[in-house]
């Protein structure tokens, strides 16, 4: 074992006592501490479109034949149970009865129905644009510039949570964004669209523990051996 292994274990035994002397409240808000820190860096990495060894994600594979909408739309969609969620689409193309385009909720490609579409709503800060008359030909760059960064919206609070317990800290997907996450987490396959063909996804790891956070939680607690937190 070498010398830096060895002081990080005598390191870390010197912590693990120090946590148990703690009375559970003070424990509790050290972890809770030490979880909000972990989701920074996590959003950190995956803003950078990094692996948690420091390795860059495969990049996204261009769509030649992609002819995207100038134009953002929102509207109510009515899914097949009949409950209606928003949509706020980017980058689409109208077929028939077919809208396809990247879903911001879902971070990916998404076709919705035409006759489906309960109401339309005005983009964000703009004018109701009303109902969609047909496919419209985007200007150069749109989808070149949502290629650049990849789960913008997962990496976000709303879909990352951080959590405690007295004895650890955690950070995980909410469930309606886990699904995806573990999709391009472990390269799986998926549908871009409904009933379309399945698509092998290249491995993006989105959650991961380094070294450089292990660093980070032992300076935490140190920090709050020390009296600084």
């Amino acid at each position: 074992m070498s010398d830096r292994a060895d002081d990080l274990l005598i390191y870390r035994e010197a912590v693990s006592q120090y946590l148990e002397r703690l009375d559970d409240a003070e424990r509790r808000r050290l972890t809770r501490r030490l979880a909000f820190q972990l989701r920074r860096s996590q959003q950190q990495r995956i803003r950078a479109q990094k692996a948690p060894d420091g390795s860059p994600w495969p990049k996204r594979k261009p769509r030649k034949d992609q002819k995207p909408a100038s134009r953002a739309i929102r509207f109510l969609y009515r899914k097949g149970s009949g409950d209606e969620r928003l949509v706020d689409m980017r980058s689409w193309v109208r077929k028939g009865n077919m809208l396809t385009g990247f879903d911001r909720e879902a971070e990916g490609l998404r076709t919705f129905r035409a006759d489906r579409i309960a109401r339309h709503l005005p983009a964000e800060g703009g004018a109701d644009p009303g109902p969609i008359a047909g496919a419209i030909k985007a200007r150069r760059g749109s989808v070149r510039r949502k290629a650049q960064s990849m789960f913008t919206g997962l990496r976000t609070a709303k879909h990352m949570k951080a959590g405690s317990t007295m004895d650890e800290a955690y950070v995980e997907f909410t469930s309606r964004a886990s699904r995806l996450a573990r999709i391009h987490h472990y390269g799986l396959k998926d549908r871009v669209v409904p009933d379309g063909p399945e698509t092998e996804y290249p491995q993006r790891e989105l959650l991961g523990f380094s070294q450089a956070d292990d660093e980070a939680a032992m300076d935490l607690v140190y920090a709050h051996m020390e009296g600084g937190l």
